[in-house]
């Protein structure tokens, strides 16, 4: 049997490829984004989709000799898919869930009540009247070519659109999960902004998982300390910004932590924090920083600059391009 050391030799090969894709795909990052937004209805589901975007893409790519002609179409096409089929998942689990109920609510529905009445649109939304809405809508593209991108008939695209035309505009889904309490994220705050591990691990379960959204998810503690032990770490070259400071802010009814430094004299927002908390402790912490787009978009709504991000943590290659003196790209404003 293959020793635990080798059992996964082949990352090495993996690493490489995958970080070329993603840098290639940068130019098109932006407009995904904005789509995956408007599809799952806010911008934490739609940096996810994004991310299963790109990972199911980059497998399809090694999987077939096809040529493809227009990544674009390409990558939101197969969001659209994604999205589909989580929504259809999603209803099934409901629906299952439904049997175990003795009894269907009676309460009558609360219209003065905006994120309940905002839920209730979102799930009596069919998702291809959705997709097909944003396609033509907000994308502009044509009957054929939106017809095209979901595979289906211009007539069924029409019908779509006379049905969901309207229904989403200045409408937001809830973000899937509730909200953590205030009192937590301050102390988590404080603790990271203090370097304060023991005050950390109070506050954290054993066996928490802390993910940095796009790259690596650590599933202990002892593990996911990692993150904040170096959330301080200054490395001016390579585009970790001096003078790092943290503050908690709301965003879309959610308490987050935003953190700050300072790169090429510019402050402004360096990486946000969400957490998930399960009774008095910390389950799940997601450190969006590589996600410049999700950092522009929170940004804006709280009134504060973004920094320039990459979509991924600097390689070997970086390194040396930067000590030989050449400029990320992603740093020019």
């Amino acid at each position: 049997m293959a020793s635990s050391a080798r059992r996964f030799h082949m990352q090495r090969s993996v690493r490489r490829p995958w970080r070329r894709y993603v840098d290639q795909v940068t130019v098109h990052r932006q407009a995904l984004h904005a789509y995956c937004c408007r599809l799952t209805g806010n911008v934490w589901d739609g940096e996810d989709l994004v991310q299963d975007t790109l990972m199911r893409v980059f497998s399809l790519l090694g999987k077939t000799d096809a040529r493809l002609e227009n990544p674009k179409a390409y990558l939101i096409r197969t969001a659209t898919n994604l999205w589909i089929d989580w929504v259809r998942r999603s209803a099934r689990e409901q629906a299952a869930l439904a049997l175990d109920q003795p009894e269907a609510s009676s309460a009558p529905y609360d219209a003065s009540d905006g994120r309940a009445a905002a839920k209730t649109l979102f799930q009596t939304l069919h998702p291809q009247e959705r997709a097909a809405l944003l396609m033509k809508d907000v994308w502009d593209l044509s009957l054929e070519e939106t017809a095209a991108m979901l595979r289906t008939t211009v007539g069924a695209v029409k019908s779509a659109l006379s049905r969901a035309r309207g229904r989403l505009e200045g409408k937001k889904s809830p973000a899937g999960f509730d909200a953590p309490p205030r009192e937590i994220v301050d102390r988590f705050m404080r603790a990271l902004s203090e370097k304060d591990m023991a005050a950390m691990k109070a506050l954290c379960d054993e066996h928490m998982s802390g993910e940095l959204v796009g790259g690596v998810e650590l599933n202990s503690f002892e593990k996911a300390k990692t993150f904040f032990e170096r959330a301080h770490m200054v490395m001016r070259s390579l585009g970790f910004g001096e003078r790092p400071w943290w503050r908690v802010a709301e965003y879309d009814g959610e308490p987050i932590v935003l953190g700050f430094r300072t790169l090429d004299g510019v402050e402004g927002l360096n990486e946000i924090h969400r957490l998930e908390v399960t009774g008095d402790r910390i389950v799940r912490v997601r450190t969006y920083c590589f996600c410049p787009e999700t950092l522009a978009v929170v940004a804006e709504a709280v009134g504060v600059t973004a920094l320039p991000r990459p979509h991924r943590s600097p390689s070997v290659a970086d390194v040396i391009a930067v000590t030989l003196g050449r400029r990320q790209k992603w740093r020019v404003r």
